[in-house]
């Protein structure tokens, strides 16, 4: 079973769409991206989502203009060449169970709801 997540690189624009896990941890709701490791946080579901939006557009934006978005991509699994690629494709879902320990306890411990979410294109200057 693959993850449905997506980077799009379309000349001056990245695409993106990620599944996010959202889970209550203590009251707290989470939004989590196994495939980048990421989290976005709030008091529901909605503002842990938007939290989120916010953490992956400074996630692409930091990466592009530091020069470290193809390395730390490749990092967590994804298969990217370079920067210019079109489509870069994410980790499977076994390669995630078997490398992230996040996402596994998750998966065994909490009780969640996957959804696939687009998010604002970002900008590449």
């Amino acid at each position: 079973m693959e993850v449905g997540n997506k980077i799009t690189n379309q000349g001056n624009l990245i695409k993106i769409t990620l599944d996010l896990y959202l889970f209550n941890d203590d009251g707290c709701y989470v939004a989590y991206s196994p495939a980048l490791d990421l989290s976005g946080y709030g008091a529901t579901e909605e503002e842990a989502k938007d939290s989120f939006s916010i953490v992956i557009e400074e996630y692409i934006s930091y990466g592009l203009s530091k020069h470290t978005l193809v390395k730390d991509l490749r990092e967590h699994g994804w298969k990217v060449r370079s920067f210019k690629q079109r489509k870069m494709s994410a980790p499977t879902f076994e390669s995630l169970l078997r490398t992230n320990d996040v996402f596994r306890d998750i998966l065994e411990n909490k009780e969640y709801r996957k959804v696939s979410e687009p998010f604002p294109e970002v900008l590449c200057s």
